[in-house]
């Protein structure tokens, strides 16, 4: 009985040490899974677009958009995408909102 117990005791350390490993190791697989490549776009007034070409995962695009009138933003985002696609949102009604700034988000 005394030698199982001392046994069970003696594997402790060696199972601790397997979770510390394995955390890192999970972690860079999940960082290793971001798009890159990524670029931004912005083909009218009215319209952003982002798009990565490497790595794995999804893309959105994110737009800061203003209002011509009132000089107010709001944030508009497009749908997520995979990689060597492109997302593409507009900011509204094309004769009162502009993009004033294209950015991107990764997952």
């Amino acid at each position: 009985m005394n030698k199982r117990k001392f046994t069970s005791l003696a594997m402790t350390p060696l199972v601790l040490a397997g979770i510390a490993v394995a955390a890192p190791i999970a972690g860079a697989t999940a960082a290793s899974a971001t798009p890159s490549g990524c670029q931004v776009g912005k083909p009218d007034e009215n319209t952003g677009t982002a798009i990565c070409r490497l790595g794995t995962g999804e893309v959105r695009v994110k737009v800061t958009c203003e209002d011509g009138i009132t000089g107010a933003t709001h944030l508009a985002f497009g749908p997520w995408v995979g990689i060597n696609r492109t997302s593409k949102v507009a900011c509204g009604a094309a004769q009162r909102y502009f993009v004033q700034l294209v950015d991107y988000q990764t997952r």
